[in-house]
């Protein structure tokens, strides 16, 4: 009996350690910053809604931090969520179009390097994604 124990066990930390461990490719690594970039966007438009915001923070595991140290620092994702929600629910985002758009991107291990542009005045910023599975884990910024 131990041993269907000790079996079922082992089986099942395997499948709960290979659920964690979902390396994306660098096509899919790609896709997945599209698409986030795409529900950034959206947020900040004068007509998003809380589903925007939902949609946004789906891509985000539930530990992720933004990083930008010339801003402020290290920013929680509940903080970041907080925030961003009182913005939608008082709309005080009033963008009419995309605030950035994609250049570049150099995916690597579980990461990838984006160059973004500021579609309103053509400033290019460097943001590092960090993955988890398919979920972004972590943000950092290096622009000023």
């Amino acid at each position: 009996m131990k041993i269907i124990y000790i079996f079922v066990f082992t089986l099942f930390s395997t499948f709960l350690y290979s659920q964690d461990e979902t390396v994306l490719n660098t096509d899919d690594l790609k896709i997945r910053v599209v698409e986030i970039n795409k529900a950034f966007n959206q947020v900040f438009m004068s007509n998003s809604t809380m589903d925007d915001v939902e949609a946004l923070f789906a891509n985000y595991t539930d530990d992720f931090v933004y990083i930008h140290e010339v801003y402020g620092g290290t920013y929680t994702r509940d903080l970041l969520y907080k925030n961003t929600s009182t913005r939608v629910k008082e709309h005080k985002y009033k963008r009419q179009s995309d605030r950035y758009k994609i250049v570049h991107m150099i995916a690597g291990y579980n990461g990838i390097a984006v160059e973004r542009e500021l579609i309103d005045n053509g400033k290019k910023h460097l943001t590092v994604f960090e993955f988890r599975g398919e979920k972004v884990s972590k943000i950092t910024e290096y622009w000023k």
